[in-house]
C-alpha cells in the first residue's frame, strides 16, 4: 500500500467513515462501509454474468476473502453486508468454516446443476 492509500485510510477513519473488523491473527482490517455494497453487489453481478456466460466466476474480492480470515466471521460478515443478501456464496460455509462455496443464482437448480450444464449450447 502506497503512502497516499495509508494517507486516506487515515483521514477516513479520523472522518468516522472505516469501520473494521479483527483477523484471525489479530489486526484490525479496514474498510468503508459505503464502498462495501458496491464491492458486493459489482462481485454478485459479476457471478451472475459468468453464471449466464457458462463461465468460471470470479474470484471473491479482498473484502470477502478478509471476511473469511476474520475472528469472527459472523460479526464480519454482518458488518460488510448489513441486511443485504446478494451474496453468491453458501453464508453457512464462509461462516462456519470460512470456505467460498458458490450457491445457486436460479431458483429451483443448484449450482451443480449450472456447471454441469455449462458444455451445453
Amino acid at each position: 500500500m502506497g503512502l497516499r492509500d495509508r494517507f486516506r485510510r487515515l483521514e477516513k477513519t479520523m472522518q468516522g467513515r472505516l469501520a473494521y473488523f479483527e483477523l484471525s491473527g489479530g489486526q484490525r482490517f479496514y474498510f468503508d462501509p459505503h464502498e462495501a455494497f458496491s464491492i458486493t453487489f459489482r462481485f454478485f453481478a459479476d457471478s451472475m454474468l459468468a453464471d449466464h456466460k457458462r463461465e468460471p466466476r470470479p474470484e471473491p474480492p479482498e473484502l470477502l476473502k478478509a471476511v473469511a480470515d476474520a475472528k469472527d466471521r459472523g460479526e464480519a460478515l454482518s458488518r460488510v453486508m448489513g441486511g443485504c443478501s446478494h451474496l453468491p456464496l453458501d453464508r453457512e460455509a464462509l461462516v462456519s468454516r470460512g470456505e467460498f462455496v458458490p450457491r445457486s443464482l436460479v431458483a429451483g437448480r443448484t449450482y451443480d446443476e449450472i456447471l454441469e450444464n455449462r458444455s451445453e449450447p
